[in-house]
């Protein structure tokens, strides 16, 4: 097998965690982000590379230029294509209107939007220069979340990570229109209630889980691991007639 290169923002828990295990292998090679979870991403890597993989890790706020271009001279220096782009970074900012300022709505925008755009622009040569080594391009695949479909989430409205996510939704989609006859394909995973294991995150009260569980027909949270197999399957050939959709994974919550 020839070996495939991937960056996977966002990686150093939860669900970009486990995407990067799950490409982890002795043919690959892992350009992993975090903006500040270095404990975090450092675990990630050492088990990536126990499964063989080679890696090389990323830090820094992607809303910085100079983050997406240290993630470019990576790319540029370690290997000569793109087999995946995996854009995953992102935060909920869970303020209402009456809470939420103008600066709050603009992080959301720079980390989730912004970002995607620019590491789309400076990474889609090589996206095509994957297509001059294995007969097909590189694959984009972007982490979106149900809060660009679910405007009210129990009592709370979230009207920065709703229009940043939904954003996100439509750059894709715009890119993957473009790009569809040269081989690219682009497509976005929404996911819902997905199980946390930030060291940042809280875990919830038996009663607000409870609450949360309530929304979803399948009654219990997904796990990571379940993104990372669906994200597999969309970086791999038998997706190679998918591009420009919607792929939501929330046990039912959008029903």
């Amino acid at each position: 097998m020839k070996p495939k290169t991937y960056i996977i923002t966002g990686a150093g828990s939860g669900i970009g965690a486990a995407i990067s295990l799950q490409l982890a292998n002795k043919n690959n090679v892992l350009i992993l982000h975090t903006k500040q979870n270095k404990a975090g991403l450092t675990d990630i890597a050492n088990a990536c590379e126990a499964q063989g993989a080679t890696v090389y890790c990323q830090f820094g706020d992607l809303a910085n230029e100079e983050t997406i271009q240290s993630i470019k001279e990576t790319l540029s220096t370690k290997t000569s294509h793109l087999s995946g782009l995996i854009c995953n970074a992102g935060f909920p900012d869970w303020r209402d209107f009456n809470e939420l300022d103008e600066q709050g709505l603009l992080n959301s925008y720079q980390v989730i939007v912004q970002a995607s755009f620019n590491l789309l622009t400076q990474t889609t040569p090589w996206l095509l220069k994957t297509k001059e080594m294995t007969g097909q391009a590189g694959k984009v695949v972007a982490v979106s979340s149900f809060l660009a479909h679910k405007f009210i989430v129990g009592t709370n409205v979230v009207p920065a990570s709703s229009m940043a996510k939904a954003a996100l939704e439509a750059l894709i989609k715009s890119y993957a229109a473009q790009y569809a006859s040269q081989g690219i394909t682009a497509n976005i995973i929404v996911p819902g209630y997905i199980k946390k294991n930030s060291p940042d995150h809280q875990p919830l009260s038996e009663q607000s889980l409870q609450s949360i569980l309530n929304r979803i027909p399948a009654a219990r949270l997904g796990k990571p691991n379940e993104v990372a197999d669906l994200c597999q399957f969309l970086l791999s050939d038998k997706a190679q007639y998918i591009t420009g959709q919607l792929i939501h994974i929330d046990g039912g919550l959008l029903l």
